[in-house]
């Protein structure tokens, strides 16, 4: 039997589910964003998913529209400060931001759970033999990196933990590492409100 016979199914019924539950915040948060500089709603950013095919990842536009149309690698290279809004830390703070990625995962550009979806650029500095069993799956919106290892770990480390995911995912597996990041969510929101 195919090793991910169950993550299509998952994906669906638990975007579905988020669909339902946040829907209130998908009316608030447009209000929020567009009230402080009226820019788009969303962000989005090209990125690599299974096969190497490209999509459009989106999220909460959480910056101002000027520091939004960089990437925080070419706002790096200009030296510029990427300028997050007032709603754009809460969402940072609470990963809302990363609700609208549930469209992504119902239209199948990536999954709940999977190594996270990289942009064209870093692929180019990825090992291609690894960078092939790493895209034999859907990237996700939370992964073992994520949950599993410290925050600031070099992308080589990261890929290392993508690679043991795909060699050892299952249902269960899936399942421990969602509800873990629902954990760290909240217990990073609740760090942020106590300082």
């Amino acid at each position: 039997m195919n090793k991910g016979w169950y993550k299509r199914p998952l994906d669906i019924t638990l975007s579905l589910l988020g669909f339902i539950l946040f829907s209130p915040f998908f009316i608030i948060f447009p209000g929020l964003i567009r009230g402080e500089d009226r820019g788009p709603v969303f962000y989005k950013q090209r990125r690599v998913g299974r096969g190497r095919k490209e999509f459009w990842m989106l999220k909460f536009r959480s910056m101002s529209v000027g520091s939004a149309q960089m990437s925080s690698r070419e706002a790096k290279d200009a030296g510029a400060l990427i300028k997050v809004t007032k709603a754009g830390r809460f969402l940072r703070a609470t990963a809302m931001d990363e609700l609208p990625q549930l469209v992504n995962i119902l239209r199948g550009d990536m999954s709940f759970v999977g190594p996270r979806p990289l942009l064209p650029s870093e692929v180019e500095e990825l090992d291609p033999d690894k960078f092939s069993t790493r895209s034999s799956v859907r990237p996700g919106l939370t992964g073992l990196a994520q949950v599993c290892a410290d925050k600031y770990i070099s992308n080589q480390k990261k890929i290392e933990y993508d690679l043991r995911y795909v060699n050892s995912r299952s249902f269960w597996l899936d399942i421990k590492l969602i509800l873990r990041s629902i954990s760290i969510t909240v217990k990073r929101k609740w760090e942020a409100e106590s300082r």
